[in-house]
């Protein structure tokens, strides 16, 4: 019987998180779906796991992407996909067992539907990270979904993703942004689900925090190049740091964030808009 739903994971070195991932997955009320891993070049167990699941249950299917970059890797299952509707998810991901039901059941009037996530962990970077992360999403109730797509708990309907152009290959992190971008200019309605939560494991210390701050602004900056013409007319460039006041001007927004929101969010707020905009000075001398 040909799957009604397709959900797409791209894998890369994911042995600590993916076998958690698959099992909840795997264990859903709904049940006519498909789960398509790729590999995306992983040198650790990755692959091992994704054919131990694969012997277990015959939802799951393997496929190997040889371009490294997590765009191409959601873009070869995106070919793959048998379902009408698309779920999205990461391999560091733990999904709930009514998760493709609560998607689908929501996805009827829209083009598409995005959930929302909750910590696993419960240290300070995780706790401040869910703060940004809910502000971010709650735009999308006004449809700002430019920059608000999270592909860790989204789903699609199959003919718009292929409307839209699929996931850009080209992007090895951003490609979120980028479908946000193809589904602003093609007007796609997109409903934020903020009940409907996925478990993610953030990054737990200072150096990983820095790292990914880093390198999301790079891609960033070249997603921003790439859409130019169009993003020009939007609030993103000023949402991101692109703009000369915006890059500015987050300094004198801290003070509020102290006093609103206590000196610890204050001092994340501080460390992560630091740290994106050396990501955006870097990017742009390269």
């Amino acid at each position: 019987m040909k799957s009604a739903v397709s959900i797409i994971i791209p894998a890369y070195n994911s042995e600590k998180t993916l076998k958690q991932c698959l099992e909840s997955i795997l264990d859903q009320t709904y049940i006519n779906y498909e789960v398509i891993v790729v590999d995306n070049n992983s040198t650790d167990k990755t692959k091992d796991i994704i054919k131990d699941f694969q012997d277990r249950d015959e939802k799951v299917k393997y496929l190997f992407e040889p371009y490294k970059a997590r765009g191409a890797a959601r873009n070869t299952g995106e070919k793959e996909a048998e379902g009408e509707i698309i779920l999205m998810t990461d391999s560091d991901c733990i999904v709930s067992n009514d998760w493709i039901g609560e998607m689908i059941k929501a996805i009827r009037d829209y083009d598409a539907v995005q959930g929302f996530e909750q910590n696993i962990s419960d240290d300070f970077w995780s706790r401040c990270r869910r703060v940004v992360s809910l502000e971010k999403f709650e735009k999308m109730n006004k449809n700002e979904i430019i920059g608000k797509i999270d592909t860790k708990n989204f789903a699609i309907k199959k003919y718009v993703l292929k409307k839209i152009g699929l996931t850009g290959r080209k992007y090895f992190s951003g490609n979120d942004t980028e479908l946000s971008i193809k589904l602003a200019k093609n007007n796609c309605k997109v409903k934020f689900l903020k009940e409907v939560k996925v478990k993610h494991f953030y990054p737990d210390s200072l150096k990983q925090v820095i790292k990914k701050q880093i390198y999301r602004a790079r891609w960033t900056v070249i997603i921003t190049h790439d859409n130019k013409d169009f993003l020009e007319n939007t609030s993103f460039l000023e949402e991101t740091g692109q703009t000369y006041w915006s890059f500015f001007n987050f300094f004198l927004g801290l003070i509020p964030v102290f006093f609103k929101k206590g000196f610890k969010y204050g001092c994340y707020n501080f460390i992560i808009g630091i740290f994106w905009r050396i990501g955006l000075i870097l990017a742009y001398f390269k």
